[in-house]
């Protein structure tokens, strides 16, 4: 792995603990504009049920930021797709499904469990 994809799986790992998805097994891409939907920077593939997941980041060549912004982007764009992973099981019909879910984002946003 070459440094930028390892910067990158590492800020998977540790938003992907902090969304509470870590009992997922996630990969991490860098990919050409060629490769995903034009109009995006990133994207993601799921498995529900198996709890795997491809989260794909637009390669820096393709990029119209530089530095830090292109840096902070990339990041962005792991949470984005983690948040979709996440937020994927509010079309069940179980209620308690939704809230684990809200409650799960909310303590991410928080950075910390809420008493109740």
């Amino acid at each position: 792995m070459n440094p930028l994809e390892m910067r990158l799986v590492d800020q998977l790992k540790a938003w992907q603990k902090r969304l509470g998805l870590d009992d997922w097994t996630m990969t991490l891409q860098v990919v050409r504009q060629s490769e995903i939907d034009p109009n995006a920077w990133g994207s993601a593939r799921w498995n529900s049920r198996a709890k795997t997941a491809t989260i794909q980041v637009l390669d820096p060549r393709d990029y119209n930021l530089k530095g830090a912004d292109l840096r902070l982007d990339m990041e962005c764009t792991i949470v984005h797709e983690l948040v979709h992973i996440q937020v994927s099981p509010l079309d069940a019909s179980d209620a308690q499904v939704r809230e684990d879910v809200v409650n799960k984002i909310m303590a991410a946003l928080l950075n910390r469990p809420c008493p109740n």
